[in-house]
């Protein structure tokens, strides 16, 4: 497999390289890191519904839509990119999900580890530390070649990235901010020193080393004319703003067991906003509002307490909503319909 020692590249290079690597077939790991910040969305996402485009304008961030999925990141020269591009019929690469991310992140696990860290990976793709994520992971098909793409988050700007994603209201951009600040981590927080990048790059190689046959390499004439190809099209308003995947509610995922989302909610003439936070499956925090205020707090809050800790599904959802005795069967059967993602009344 060739290797590819990059250190600080553009940040439209650290990701152009490993497409322009997938299309040619040819399989490599890339370590980079982009010298300026940038935001990437996945393939799926609609970047107009998740990214503040003026706000990426008034900070000078630009914008690149990847080929291989997962969700917006918000990426900087304090994080290092490993990129793994492997032929999708490599017989020694599983092809059942969670073993593929288990193999191809084990040297990143074993990278963390050497610092003295209890590094694991929380299925199917976060590398965690103390159950705060570390590492972001995603893969996808490029051609003939399946892509692993992830990050070790050295330091991370965490009001920036709060900043620039678009929301339905400035609390959701704060319960985002509290929620990142208390689900992610750093490599800097975790040893609490500056860690030398050198030393993590070279750590990484030795891992990936034991796992794979590297052979050190530079970017050759053939990548460098892929790359020049891929570009217009990596540049265009076309491929950027292409419509992705839309849902009836705003989501955001901070990691593995962690979302947040809102829905707007009308119930016989009452407008309900209903913001939460679930962790696997089941809703941590939950605040609910009436624009209309028809229905009183007291009664809002007695509501939210039924649904707290109560898993995302209609049956479930449902009884509570009837037991809060709030909301009439009508009502409570069209809430419990919308949160449980079964109702089209629900919407972003």
């Amino acid at each position: 497999m060739e290797f590819y020692n990059l250190n600080l590249v553009t940040w439209f290079e650290s990701q152009v390289i490993y497409h322009a690597l997938a299309h040619l077939n040819r399989e490599a790991l890339i370590l980079c890191t982009p010298a300026t910040p940038y935001v990437c969305a996945g393939f799926h996402q609609d970047i107009p519904s998740e990214v503040d485009l003026k706000a990426c304008k008034e900070f000078g961030i630009p914008l690149f839509r990847r080929e291989v999925g997962g969700g917006l990141v918000y990426l900087d020269h304090r994080q290092i990119f490993f990129q793994i591009v492997l032929h999708r019929k490599n017989p020694d690469i599983p092809i059942n999900r969670e073993r593929f991310y288990r193999k191809l992140l084990e040297p990143v696990v074993q990278t963390l580890r050497d610092f003295n860290l209890a590094a694991e990976l929380r299925s199917p793709c976060d590398l965690i530390i103390n159950s705060k994520k570390i590492s972001g992971n995603g893969a996808g098909q490029i051609g003939e070649c399946n892509v692993l793409v992830g990050n070790i988050l050295m330091d991370f700007n965490f009001e920036v990235m709060s900043s620039i994603i678009r929301v339905p209201s400035e609390d959701f951009r704060q319960e985002y901010l509290h929620q990142m600040q208390a689900n992610l981590t750093t490599l800097q927080s975790e040893m609490g020193r500056a860690v030398c990048k050198e030393e993590v790059i070279e750590r990484l190689k030795i891992n990936f080393t034991g796992a794979f046959s590297l052979t050190s390499t530079q970017l050759d004439n053939q990548v460098l004319e892929e790359i020049r190809k891929l570009t217009p099209m990596f540049q265009s308003t076309e491929w950027l703003m292409e419509a992705g995947r839309r849902l009836l509610y705003r989501e955001i995922k901070v990691a593995e067991n962690c979302y947040i989302r809102e829905y707007q909610v009308s119930l016989d003439g009452t407008d309900l906003t209903c913001r939460l936070v679930l962790a696997g499956q089941c809703i941590t925090k939950l605040t609910i509002s009436d624009s209309n205020r028809l229905i009183p707090p007291l009664r809002l809050r007695r509501l939210e307490y039924s649904l707290l800790g109560k898993k995302i599904d209609f049956n479930t959802l449902n009884e509570a909503c009837m037991e809060a005795h709030v909301l009439n069967p009508f009502q409570a059967k069209n809430l419990a319909l919308t949160l449980s993602g079964k109702n089209a009344a629900g919407t972003a």
